[in-house]
């Protein structure tokens, strides 16, 4: 009777995997295409990322299915605890993948944190350029706070206008 809802959650976690190499494989792509500023490959890299999100959500809802499953064996908050829980034949083994598998996201969701962090820095760049280029770039706020005498350069270019 249970051995078709373990099918199914070993069958779930293939699904799982493949999703979770689909993400890294997206992010490897946009952080590859960041790196070498190539835009039409950080748009590929997004778009597989948004498709890898939506799959990975689809998931989320097709577990919860597997827990409130009428031939599920036990009622649990997540696979893991009823695979853990329960006397099937190999459940323990499919609990270490689940348990491996959770390892993997949580990596990607490290790696997706960075990416977008390096992107927002990348996107800000051209900000730090325009403020090099500004008149009286040299004298930031940061290393002039309290300065009431800093005399700033209005004529624009500051930096090019000290390096002529």
């Amino acid at each position: 009777m249970n051995e078709p809802w373990i099918r199914r959650v070993e069958e779930y976690l293939d699904s799982l995997q493949s999703c979770v190499e689909g993400l890294n494989e997206a992010l490897d792509e946009t952080r590859v295409g960041s790196t070498t500023l190539d835009t039409p490959r950080v748009g590929s890299g997004t778009n597989m990322l948004s498709d890898s999100l939506a799959k990975l959500e689809s998931l989320i809802a097709q577990r919860q299915m597997l827990l409130d499953a009428e031939d599920a064996p036990l009622r649990g908050v997540s696979l893991r605890d009823v695979l853990n829980r329960c006397t099937i034949a190999g459940a323990a083994a499919i609990a270490e993948r689940c348990h491996q598998i959770s390892r993997d996201v949580e990596l990607s969701r490290e790696r997706s944190i960075a990416l977008f962090v390096c992107q927002f820095h990348l996107g800000d760049l051209s900000t730090h350029l325009l403020a090099l280029l500004r008149s009286g770039a040299d004298n930031g706020s940061t290393y002039q706070n309290g300065k009431t005498d800093v005399k700033r350069d209005e004529s624009g270019g500051s930096v090019f206008n000290k390096a002529a």
